[in-house]
């Protein structure tokens, strides 16, 4: 198998962002996709039962939209891989979703291929979170809130401010959205059961139904959200989320509203 690193344009480095007990990357190199693959087999081929493991003879799941994407992870300060997502970038193959699903409505025009925006989009795919990190009552496949004993954020950086919201989740997602404003990124598209789309609105992420529901890797239905949108509802919700997603991010791609005044 060939393990493709994805291009950054604009971003030379990894992206590492840490809070407590958490580390949230990007993946470079070979084996942190392949931690990435394997933890993305046992969810969706053996936990869920999505995908079928005979396809998957080596442990790992991927496909051919891995050579287009972002990967993130997320790892304890155990060295325990913790969860994974990817931001599936658009290239000839298009975008996963639309082998399944289709737009419908205000948001037909994302059906067409040749729509030029689609150069400023991504979706958001292959989220997983190891069965470790959600084996409290009240966990979904996606985890839980932060435990007690073990708060996000440390001395000089700003507390996760995501007590109600699941902890790795939130993690992941930070490092997907500063990635987006690296890479002018503006929209993503994301085919998800209502379930995850109440848990993301509960981040502060409200993306908007889009579709119909279709059959595809269980009920799903198709959303839509821009990165500018996004930070408009943190900031109305909570200005403290709003400031945990983009601690570490360059200064000149912090929204306004969040901008320290000139002088400061």
């Amino acid at each position: 198998m060939d393990l493709v690193t994805p291009r950054r344009p604009g971003n030379d480095g990894v992206v590492r962002i840490r809070d407590r007990y958490f580390q949230f990357s990007s993946v470079d190199g070979k084996p942190g996709l392949e931690v990435a693959y394997r933890m993305r087999y046992q969810v969706y081929c053996i936990e869920r039962g999505l995908l079928r493991p005979q396809d998957y003879p080596d442990g790992l799941e991927y496909d051919e939209y891995d050579a287009f994407s972002l990967h993130v992870l997320a790892t304890h300060c155990s060295g325990e891989p913790a969860g994974t997502a990817r931001m599936v970038m658009h290239s000839p193959l298009g975008f996963p979703l639309m082998r399944h699903c289709r737009f419908s409505g205000e948001y037909d025009y994302l059906n067409d291929p040749a729509y030029p925006g689609h150069s400023h989009g991504a979706e958001v795919s292959r989220l997983a979170i190891s069965r470790a990190f959600r084996m409290r009552a009240g966990d979904s496949y996606y985890g839980g809130a932060p435990r007690e004993d073990t708060p996000s954020g440390s001395a000089g950086h700003p507390p996760a401010a995501l007590r109600s919201a699941p902890e790795v989740l939130a993690g992941v997602c930070r490092v997907m959205y500063q990635e987006s404003k690296r890479r002018g990124i503006t929209y993503w598209v994301l085919a998800m059961e209502k379930s995850l789309s109440v848990i993301l609105n509960r981040i502060g992420l409200e993306f908007m139904p889009a579709g119909p529901e279709s059959n595809y890797y269980g009920p799903v239905r198709p959303y839509f959200t821009t990165v500018e949108r996004c930070e408009a509802e943190l900031y109305k919700r909570s200005p403290e989320r709003l400031r945990y997603f983009v601690h570490g991010l360059e200064p000149h791609l912090v929204p306004a509203c969040v901008r320290p005044p000139d002088g400061d």
